[in-house]
Formats: C-alpha cells, sequence, structure tokens
C-alpha cells in the first residue's frame, strides 16, 4: 500500500479517535472553543512566569533604565550596567511583576467570560496568537491598570545601597510615571506569555487531554 495512503489513514482514524472521545461530552460552541483557549493560555502563562527564565528575564533585560535619566544616565553607566546592578533589579523587581501579575489576572479571567467575539471561527483560523490579540485589544488598558499599584508601592518602600541611588534619579519623573513604565514593561511580557502558550496549545491541542477543543483546533 503507498505510504501516502497509509499516513492518511493514520491521519484520519487520529481525528475519529478524538471524535469519539468527544462523543459523550455536551457540544462545545465555537465561541466556548475560543475562550478555553484563552483560558487554557493564560492559566499556563501566569504558572509559567513564577518560574525562572522566560518573560521576567527579557522583562527585566529589556529595561532600559538609562533612557529616562537624561546626563544622569552618562555618570550611572557604570552603575547601570554592572553584574551587580542587575542580580539586584532582578531579585527586586521578580516579585513585584509576578505581584503585579496577580493582581491582573482575575481582570483577564473576567474579560474572558464576557468577551464579544465576532467572528470566532476566523479567530481559531487565524495565526497562532490570534485569540491573545484579540483579548489584548478589548481589555487594555485595564491590565496595565492593574498592576501600577503594585509598581507604585515598591518604589516607595525600595531600600537598597546600590539600586537606590538609579531609582532616587529616576523619580525625578515622577514616581507615577515611572511605576507606568514599568507596568508597560510587565503588561508586554504578559501578553507576549499569554500568546506564546496559545501557540504551544494551537501546536499541540492533544497535550492538555482536551478532546473537544482539540478536535475543533484540528478543523478550525
Amino acid at each position: 500500500m503507498p505510504k501516502a495512503v497509509i499516513s492518511r489513514r493514520i491521519a484520519v482514524g487520529g481525528v475519529l479517535a478524538v471524535l469519539a472521545g468527544c462523543a459523550a461530552l455536551p457540544p462545545l460552541s465555537i465561541d466556548e472553543a475560543v475562550r478555553r483557549l484563552l483560558r487554557r493560555a493564560t492559566a499556563r502563562a501566569l504558572a509559567r512566569l513564577e518560574q525562572p527564565g522566560g518573560a521576567w528575564d527579557q522583562f527585566v533585560a529589556g529595561l532600559d533604565l538609562a533612557s529616562g535619566l537624561g546626563p544622569a544616565g552618562l555618570v550611572l553607566h557604570r552603575t547601570l550596567t554592572s553584574t551587580d546592578f542587575h542580580r539586584r533589579l532582578d531579585l527586586w523587581l521578580r516579585p513585584v511583576a509576578l505581584r503585579a501579575a496577580r493582581e491582573a489576572a482575575p481582570r483577564i479571567s473576567a474579560a474572558i467570560k464576557v468577551m464579544g467575539i465576532a467572528n470566532a471561527r476566523a479567530v481559531l483560523a487565524g495565526g497562532p496568537r490570534a485569540a491573545t490579540q484579540l483579548l489584548r485589544s478589548e481589555l487594555e488598558p485595564a491590565v496595565l491598570a492593574a498592576m501600577v499599584p503594585e509598581f507604585k508601592s515598591a518604589l516607595h518602600a525600595l531600600d537598597d545601597p546600590v539600586l537606590g541611588p538609579v531609582i532616587a534619579a529616576l523619580a525625578g519623573l515622577g514616581t507615577d510615571v515611572l511605576a507606568r513604565q514599568l507596568s508597560r514593561r510587565a503588561d508586554d511580557a504578559v501578553w507576549a506569555s499569554i500568546g506564546d502558550e496559545e501557540a504551544a496549545i494551537r501546536a499541540d491541542p492533544k497535550a492538555d487531554g482536551d478532546a473537544q477543543l482539540a478536535a475543533i483546533l484540528a478543523y478550525p
């Protein structure tokens, strides 16, 4: 038997097996499939943010504090680029960003429940991060606003001999402005992580054990 025919039979058999597993479950609407995809992607993203590496490493590494200091940035350049400074910055910012993300999580969950989906099938058939992009466009700036108080509080409470002078110089911009700058970077990191998890689920929809969602993603 030709290999192409065997491959097609294997593929069809796999789809039929997934559909058979869905037969005993209530039908899953296309709109609900988008919401379920987003719920799973968000849960996975928030869980992964707690682990070393990934989005928060990029968040800290991507901060360009010198750009906000003006001439003071030249004076503090050696401090800003030192290993000790980045270690302290990571130790301080990582838990702050995680707390900020936890504050934002309920808003994301609530938005998923009520979000309007004009064309759910197009979202499912779209790019690997299409659902995340839709949710972000509907929800912003609510996530950003939820994060700002946590960063503002952390800035006021900071007591570190190395970070202190830099933050004091940055505070010349205004604590509110600096808190929003940090929150915006954290906001980008959260959405990037959710988008990555959506793409991962789409690439291997059976991995989470959701047969209904896997069946719909196989033929959006």
